[in-house]
Parts: structure tokens; C-alpha cells; sequence
């Protein structure tokens, strides 16, 4: 019964030395293309031998030549670690121009307020980057819905995400006909709120919006 053969990293170092010697059938030469000393390459080697327990190169104080295993496992690792370079490349170009899609989930209200005025100068700034925007008023798991960023009231960002802020502090208004408040009185104070008949903003997922009342009077 075969089994999966678990890389470690050790093992990456191991193979990438034994490809530069392979390549170069030479320790010292190859140490000098991977900038180690050529103790380090010989214990790798002998490392990984121990690791695969076959012999993949003959050695002489003169000459390095591939064994048959040696060959077979060139011939294999070369079309691989090659993959593997190229992968690494098309992600590292990232680096110098942002590409891709950016998903982003918000309200209609964070949109218009805090995305509406610097999309059309983002987008020239980022041709190659693509928006796919959801909005809902269900305060999606931003994670879980597989999104890279959500625009959030502060005291709905859960603690173990990264928060920046958006926009300048944020201030909400209560507001009465003048019916209301010759008929229940004006509030003096946040606390107040309490014993008046309130309107309150329920999202879609079904929760209230928490009424945050501080202690303090404003002066």
C-alpha cells in the first residue's frame, strides 16, 4: 500500500541542493550557486539519502556522478520545481501592480457615503483590480461569505479583525414631529429615551439595532 510522501522543510533545501548538484556534478560549485558552504551540501545530501534510504550520487574526492536514482529523481524534480518557481513568479508580480478581485460587502448607506466618492478614482489609480460589491443589511460574517472587506459601525467589528477607519466620527440625530413632543415632552438627556416611543432599525438577519446611549449630558 503506497502512502503520500510528507515534505518537510528541510526537504525543500535538500532537493534544491541535490537539483544544483545534479546540475553541476560538482559540491563546491553548487554550494557557490546557493551560497552555503559545501559542509552544508554534502550533509543535505547525505540528509536526504538518509531520508529516501537510497544512494542518489557516487562521489569521489575528484568527481560527483548521478547514481540511476539520482538520475530518475533529476528528471522528475526539474519539471517540478520549475512549476513550483513559476507560481511563485505569477504571484510575486503582485507586488508591483494590485490585480484581481476585491470582494467587499456593505450597506447601501456605506456605499453611497464612504464608497460612492472614491470608486471612478480608485479604479484609474488600479485598472486591473475588479470590485465585486454585495450589499445587504444582514451584517454578513465578512469570512465566512468569502469576502475580503466590509464596511462596519465600529461596535459591529468583531474584536479579532483588523479595523480602519473609513470616515470621520459619525453622529445620529433623534428625531420628533412636533405632535410628539408637545404630547410626551422633549428628552433632556440620552437616558430619556427609554420611556419615549421609539422607532428602531431592524437589520435583515432579524436583529435590532442596539440604541448605544451614553452617560454623559452634553454640554
Amino acid at each position: 500500500m503506497s502512502t503520500v510522501h510528507q515534505l518537510r522543510s528541510a526537504d525543500i533545501f535538500s532537493l534544491n541542493v541535490f537539483l544544483a548538484v545534479a546540475s553541476h556534478l560538482s559540491f563546491r560549485t553548487a554550494s557557490i550557486e546557493l551560497d552555503v558552504t559545501p559542509s552544508a551540501v554534502s550533509h543535505s545530501i547525505k540528509s536526504l539519502e538518509q531520508r529516501l534510504g537510497v544512494r542518489l550520487l557516487n562521489r569521489t574526492t575528484r568527481s560527483v556522478s548521478l547514481t540511476d536514482a539520482g538520475a530518475r529523481l533529476a528528471d522528475k524534480l526539474r519539471p517540478a520545481i520549475s512549476s513550483v518557481a513559476e507560481a511563485m513568479q505569477a504571484v510575486e508580480v503582485l507586488r508591483d501592480e494590485p490585480s484581481g478581485t476585491v470582494r467587499i460587502n456593505a450597506s447601501e448607506g456605506a456605499i453611497d457615503m464612504v464608497l460612492r466618492p472614491v470608486l471612478a478614482r480608485f479604479l484609474r489609480a488600479h485598472p486591473k483590480i475588479h470590485l465585486d460589491i454585495v450589499t445587504d443589511g444582514k451584517l454578513s460574517d465578512i469570512v465566512a461569505g468569502g469576502f475580503d472587506a466590509g464596511i462596519r459601525l465600529a461596535e459591529a467589528v468583531p474584536q479579532d479583525m483588523i479595523a480602519v477607519k473609513a470616515s470621520a466620527p459619525l453622529s445620529f440625530a433623534v428625531v420628533a414631529s412636533p405632535d410628539y413632543f408637545n404630547k410626551h415632552g422633549r428628552p433632556k438627556v440620552p437616558q430619556d429615551l427609554h420611556t419615549h416611543d421609539c422607532i428602531r432599525f431592524r437589520f435583515d438577519s432579524g436583529a435590532i439595532y442596539r440604541l448605544g446611549i451614553r452617560t454623559q449630558r452634553r454640554s
